[in-house]
C-alpha cells in the first residue's frame, strides 16, 4: 500500500523546501551578485587608479624622471590611496604566473587573494618612453602595475542595489510559485481530475463494482477514494437489496409474477434457438379461500410458507419456481418434456400428502391441482401455454370435485 501523508504536513513540508530553496537562492544569487558586483567595481575603480597612476608615471617620465622620482612618485599614490599597495613589475623581475600572463597577453586582468582584490595592468611603451629607452619599441611591455586593493573598499552603487534585489525577489517568487504549482497540480489537481474521470464512467449499478483508485500520497485524498468506493459498495447492495425485493415474493422468498415473465421470455427464446424441451406446471391450492376464512389469513400464509418449502425440496436447482397470485404458483422447467413433468407432478404430491401443516392441535392436509403444458407441443409463446396449463389445472380440480 502507497505511503501517504496528511495535508498539515504536506503543507509543513512544502513550506520547510521552499524555505530551503529560497535560502539556497539567496545564498547563491547573492554569491553571484557578490563576485559580479566586486569584478565590476573592481574594473571601475582599479581602471581610474591606473589612469590616475599611468598619467603620472607618463608625465614623470617624460620630464625624464629616473627610478629614485617614479619610487617616489609610487609612494606618493599610496599615501593618498592608504588602502592600496601599488608595485611596479619589471620583466627581469621574479613574479607570478598571474604576472607573466598580463606580460605576455598585454592585457589587464583581476585576480582575488583573500579578502584583496589584485589588479594587473601593462605599462605600454609609448613615443615619449623612447627618448630614454632606445633599445625599447612602441607597443612593448615595459612594465606591470599591479595594485592590491581591499575588498570591503569597493562600493556598488544605490542603482545596482536595487536592481539586484528586484531580480532576486523575482526570482523567489518564480521558484516560490512554480514549486507549489507543480506539486499541487501532482498531489491535489491530478488525483482529482482522475477521480472525476473514473466517477464520469459510473453510468449503471454494474459499474459501481469497479473500484475508483487514485494515485497519491495525500491522506485526505486517499480517504475520498476510500469513501466513494463505500457508498458503490453499500449502493451495491441496496441495488441488489431492491432487485430482490422487486423479483421475489416477500411471504414465500421465491420469485415473483415480475421475474416469470422475465424468465419465461428468455427461456422460451433459448428453448427455441437450441430446439430443448421446456414444460410449464401452473398450480393452484385446493381449499385455500376455506382455510384463510376459518382459521384465519396467519394460518393460510404459514401453509403457504410450507408449500413453498415442500415443493422447492422436490425440484431440481435448474428448475423456477414462481408466486403468480395468492395460491397460484408456476413451475418453469427447463429440458423437461411434459411426460417428466407429470412425473414431477406425481413427487409433489406425494410429498404434500405427507407433510401435514400442524399448529398446537390443529391439522390441516395441504392440496393442490396441477396443469402441465409443453412448449410447441401445446403453444409456441409463454401465454399460450398457460392458458393450456390453466385448463388442464381446472380440469384437475374438476376431476378432484374441489371449488377454490
Amino acid at each position: 500500500m502507497k505511503k501517504t501523508i496528511s495535508y498539515n504536513k504536506f503543507i509543513r513540508n512544502t513550506i520547510i523546501i521552499s524555505m530551503s530553496l529560497i535560502v539556497s537562492l539567496f545564498i547563491l544569487y547573492g554569491t553571484y551578485i557578490q563576485s559580479s558586483s566586486i569584478e565590476k567595481s573592481i574594473k571601475n575603480d582599479a581602471g581610474v587608479m591606473a589612469d590616475l597612476v599611468f598619467q603620472n608615471l607618463y608625465t614623470v617620465m617624460k620630464n625624464g624622471g629616473n627610478k629614485e622620482s617614479l619610487s617616489e612618485l609610487v609612494r606618493n599614490l599610496e599615501h593618498s590611496i592608504p588602502s592600496a599597495n601599488i608595485n611596479i613589475i619589471k620583466p627581469n623581475e621574479s613574479s607570478s604566473s598571474f604576472v607573466k600572463d598580463v606580460f605576455e597577453n598585454k592585457k589587464a586582468d583581476i585576480s582575488r587573494h583573500e579578502d584583496n582584490v589584485i589588479f594587473a595592468s601593462p605599462i605600454i611603451y609609448a613615443k615619449e618612453c623612447l627618448q630614454c629607452h632606445t633599445s625599447s619599441k612602441e607597443g612593448e611591455t615595459a612594465a606591470v602595475l599591479l595594485m592590491e586593493y581591499p575588498i570591503l573598499n569597493l562600493q556598488i552603487s544605490l542603482k545596482e542595489i536595487l536592481v539586484m534585489a528586484s531580480i532576486l525577489f523575482l526570482l523567489v517568487i518564480i521558484v516560490f510559485f512554480s514549486m507549489w504549482y507543480v506539486l499541487l497540480k501532482k498531489y491535489f489537481v491530478k488525483p482529482i481530475k482522475s477521480l472525476i474521470f473514473q466517477m464520469n464512467k459510473i453510468t449503471n449499478h454494474n459499474d459501481l463494482e469497479k473500484k475508483v483508485l487514485i494515485d497519491t500520497s495525500i491522506k485526505e485524498v486517499k480517504e475520498i477514494e476510500q469513501a466513494f468506493n463505500r457508498q458503490n459498495e453499500e449502493l451495491i447492495l441496496s441495488y441488489n437489496n431492491l432487485e430482490k425485493i422487486s423479483n421475489t415474493d416477500s411471504l414465500t422468498g421465491i420469485y415473483n409474477r415480475k421475474k416469470f415473465d422475465e424468465y419465461s421470455e428468455l427461456l422460451i427464446k433459448n428453448t427455441k434457438r437450441y430446439s430443448h424441451n421446456l414444460s410449464l406446471i401452473v398450480i393452484d391450492l385446493n381449499k385455500f379461500k376455506y382455510v384463510n376464512d376459518t382459521f384465519g389469513h396467519h394460518i393460510g400464509d404459514d401453509i403457504l410458507v410450507l408449500f413453498t418449502k415442500l415443493v422447492s425440496e422436490s425440484i431440481r436447482e435448474s428448475d423456477y419456481f414462481f408466486r403468480t397470485g395468492g395460491d397460484e404458483f408456476v413451475l418453469l422447467l427447463p429440458e423437461t418434456s411434459a411426460i417428466e413433468a407429470s412425473v414431477l407432478i406425481e413427487k409433489i404430491s406425494t410429498k404434500l400428502e405427507n407433510n401435514l401443516y400442524t399448529n398446537d392441535e390443529l391439522c390441516i392436509e395441504i392440496q393442490a391441482s396441477f396443469g402441465c403444458a409443453e412448449y410447441g407441443v401445446d403453444g409456441q409463446t409463454v401465454q399460450g401455454i398457460i392458458a393450456i396449463a390453466d385448463d388442464r389445472m381446472y380440469e384437475d380440480k374438476k376431476q378432484k370435485k374441489l371449488s377454490r
